[in-house]
């Protein structure tokens, strides 16, 4: 919470099987947001952004059916998965920064949309 100002809360969902923590922002792409965050021990993840008005988007790094491991389901709606920026990137602190800078790329410096997957030589 101390390298970005925007979080509100960050909490893990049972302090004593944790599967998930939820970053609360005071601020978002159009209200303020959460993310839901889930690592698993294999390297596959989920980054979960949603708001109250129905803006949802995800990067997944898990197996799935016609598309790579690395995916990102864009907003709206977190719709129908493609290739991921992030590629076969699995290092948590490099993913998390990664995703965060994305966020407050269209969050806080208003950028478009299609900047949070867009490729990283952009």
């Amino acid at each position: 919470m101390t390298e970005e100002p925007l979080v509100d809360s960050a909490a893990i969902d049972d302090p004593v099987n944790p599967t998930e923590l939820v970053v609360a922002f005071s601020s978002g792409l159009d209200t303020a947001g959460r993310m839901e965050i889930t690592w698993w021990k294999r390297g596959a993840y989920r980054y979960h952004y949603t708001e109250p008005d129905g803006i949802d988007f995800r990067f997944d790094n898990h197996p799935k059916a016609n598309t790579p491991d690395a995916h990102f389901h864009p907003p709206p709606d977190a719709g129908t998965a493609e290739p991921s920026f992030l590629g076969e990137e699995t290092q948590v602190q490099v993913v998390t920064r990664a995703v965060i800078s994305r966020w407050r790329e269209v969050a806080v410096e208003e950028e478009p949309l299609d900047i949070l997957n867009a490729d990283a030589g952009r």
